[in-house]
């Protein structure tokens, strides 16, 4: 992942070590927007499970006037359906203060970058559905809702899968 060109007042770029605080805090931000507690990880774990040596992960920022204001999360993936690899965003987020200056639109924009440099031709995402500003922005983007059902299996269920 390349720096993007600068924008009038940001930079998209690759997360280092030195923003993972920046970025812890802003996803706990985003987990309080959506009404749920922070995720239990710490910059340490953000560090290692996107830029060390078993990273599962990848992460950009944008920055503004020095400042790291914005941060996309996403992974490689496969799309038996349609038969090519893609991009699955894990998170997106700009602080409040920062929004509707094209921060978000460059972060995704530099997913599709890297996205397509990794001969993928597909992106999908979630978003919360009481997240009104999310929904209304992805659509305005050309994205499309998808129909599908979400299911999830963790902790003591997906021990049970095993063990039953």
């Amino acid at each position: 992942m390349q720096d993007q060109p600068d924008r009038p007042d940001f930079r998209i770029r690759p997360m280092q070590e030195a923003d993972a605080d920046r970025v812890i805090a802003m996803i706990a931000a985003l987990s309080a927007h959506e009404g749920a507690p922070p995720p239990p990880m710490d910059a340490a774990e953000l560090i290692r499970w996107s830029l060390g040596d078993d990273a599962r992960f990848s992460a950009l920022v944008a920055e503004r006037r020095g400042r790291v204001v914005g941060y996309a999360l996403f992974h490689e993936s496969f799309h038996i359906g349609r038969g090519r690899p893609g991009s699955a965003l894990m998170d997106l987020f700009v602080d409040r203060g920062h929004r509707r200056r094209g921060i978000a639109r460059a972060l995704l924009a530099a997913v599709a970058r890297t996205t397509l440099a990794r001969q993928g031709d597909w992106m999908t995402w979630q978003a919360h559905p009481r997240n009104v500003e999310a929904l209304t922005f992805y659509e305005a983007i050309g994205a499309r809702r998808f129909a599908a059902a979400d299911f999830e299996m963790a902790d003591k269920a997906l021990e049970r899968l095993i063990h039953e």
